[in-house]
């Protein structure tokens, strides 16, 4: 008789060999394995899987100028529950473009976008990261009230200006006249205008602007959500499946 543990030995051994001889079906069907059987089973925060920062584990190097907007990474790997899912590769973002990520389910697109996001890779603090993955949460903070409140980011553009006010050259004079102008954006004699025109554009009457966040579901909510992201206009903006909900 072959016990239990040495059952799961045997199969954790035989997904790890898929992973690490590049097949990359059998790859991904041990993650999904792997993912499923924690849905199944649960876990110590309640019974529901989350993708946390141990989940992952990723390596890269700053291949870009430190004052640089642009963002390339070299040599990045990243790992997920130990299975391998990019090894050794080069991540170029250029400011300025827009990327997208595609790829079947369970390949790491999440992950990887998680990585970035949570700056798990070297990324230059003056890159301010926003990341759109959820709905706007359900309070009492009415549609427009909830894409204006964006206190914390307009504190964090003004430190970022101190900073660079202190530094020479070409790329700091550039970072400087881009967080001006996001500054004045968020300016309280203007941002009420532009937030308004955001969620109009997203489909949101003059009536439904005035409704509080809990009132809406999910989808509309994730318009909310989108038309924050909009008004912060970070210099990175990252989103994972965004219009999936979208539907009211």
């Amino acid at each position: 008789m072959v016990s239990d543990a040495k059952k799961k030995k045997a199969a954790a051994k035989k997904k790890g060999q898929a992973v690490a001889t590049g097949k990359g079906a059998e790859a991904m069907e041990a993650i999904e394995e792997d993912l499923k059987a924690q849905l199944e089973n649960g876990d110590a925060n309640g019974g529901v899987y989350e993708d946390t920062t141990t989940d992952r584990a990723c390596t890269g190097v700053l291949g870009s100028h430190p004052q640089s907007r642009d963002i390339h990474i070299d040599s990045f790997s990243l790992l997920f529950h130990g299975h391998e899912l990019i090894q050794d590769s080069t991540v170029q973002l250029n400011f300025g473009r827009r990327y997208g990520v595609i790829g079947p389910n369970g390949c790491g697109k999440s992950s990887f976008l998680k990585a970035l996001g949570n700056r798990e890779v070297p990324i230059p603090d003056h890159i301010d990261i926003y990341m759109l993955d959820r709905e706007m949460e359900a309070t009492d903070l009415t549609a427009l009230q909830a894409v204006m409140q964006v206190d914390e980011m307009k504190q964090r553009l003004e430190k970022q200006a101190e900073a660079l006010a202190q530094e020479e050259g070409p790329e700091a004079e550039m970072q400087l006249e881009d967080i001006y102008e996001r500054l004045e954006g968020l300016d309280a004699s203007t941002s009420e205008a532009r937030a308004g025109k955001l969620l109009h554009g997203l489909g949101f009457t003059k009536r439904m602007q005035a409704q509080k966040t809990r009132d809406f579901s999910g989808g509309w909510r994730m318009r909310i959500a989108l038309a924050r992201a909009l008004f912060v206009k970070p210099t990175f903006l990252i989103l994972d499946e965004p219009t999936n909900p979208l539907g009211p």
